[in-house]
């Protein structure tokens, strides 16, 4: 026999989908474990907006409770938020920028001290321990550009009891000059050369202006005096001041 497309398969009946009321929220009255209880149901096909009521009858003290319907909550009702620790790369630089600008601002030269030297002069020492990459001094000065250097050095060339105290560096794509030629007290500016100092220098940018600044390249001793690459390599600076070459 053919089988009518009208008549139902056999085995498990098809649901009614139709005829079932949305569950949405719940009433529900707890009693103390163990009591006897009396259930009622409402569940009228026709009652849709009214929710399911489950009611535990005791004569004993009650407690309600509501469950709302888990459609109508988020997933942070069931799982606790996780807030990240990590920062944005951005936030990183600048809390470093600022970090050592605080550094340059508050950095003194109370661990140096002047000494004579023979056949250099006057030199710096200093007077404790100087740990690797640790800010050593500033060389301070005049900064100008190359325009001003340049009549400068003019200026300080007709004069041969001047000595030349002008240092040129590159700071992003500008070319400037620090003029530590008048005596100012600033201990950085007297830091003798040496092609194996001590020091290296360092450009920093300090609320948007170049700071010359000199760092400890090793660890350094108490006493030991401080040196640093002046990087001049012409023939003319050569031959006119002999003791860049060592």
């Amino acid at each position: 026999m053919v089988r009518s497309k009208r008549e139902p398969a056999r085995g498990r009946p098809k649901k009614d989908v139709k005829s079932e009321t949305p569950i949405t929220k719940y009433l529900v009255t707890l009693a103390s474990p163990g009591a006897a209880s009396e259930v009622e149901r409402s569940a009228s096909p026709e009652q849709t907006s009214p929710p399911h009521k489950i009611t535990l009858l005791d004569n004993r003290p009650t407690e309600q409770v509501v469950l709302k319907d888990c459609s109508q909550r988020s997933i942070t009702d069931f799982f606790p938020v996780r807030r990240s620790s990590r920062r944005p790369k951005k936030t990183i630089e600048l809390e470093r920028q600022q970090s050592l600008e605080e550094s340059v601002l508050s950095l003194t030269e109370d661990h140096l001290t002047v000494c004579n030297f023979e056949g250099k002069g006057r030199g710096v020492v200093s007077t404790r321990p100087l740990d690797k990459g640790e800010l050593v001094v500033e060389y301070a000065g005049d900064l100008i550009d190359m325009k001003e250097a340049k009549r400068r050095e003019l200026v300080y060339a007709a004069d041969q009891n001047t000595g030349c105290y002008m240092y040129y560096f590159c700071h992003g794509a500008t070319q400037y000059c620090v003029d530590a030629t008048a005596e100012s007290g600033r201990m950085g500016r007297l830091v003798n050369h040496s092609r194996q100092g001590n020091l290296l220098t360092r450009t920093v940018s300090v609320k948007r202006r170049p700071r010359l600044l000199l760092v400890a390249k090793q660890r350094i001793e108490p006493g030991e005096e401080l040196l640093y690459d002046y990087g001049d390599r012409s023939r003319e600076s050569l031959k006119n001041h002999p003791w860049l070459a060592s």
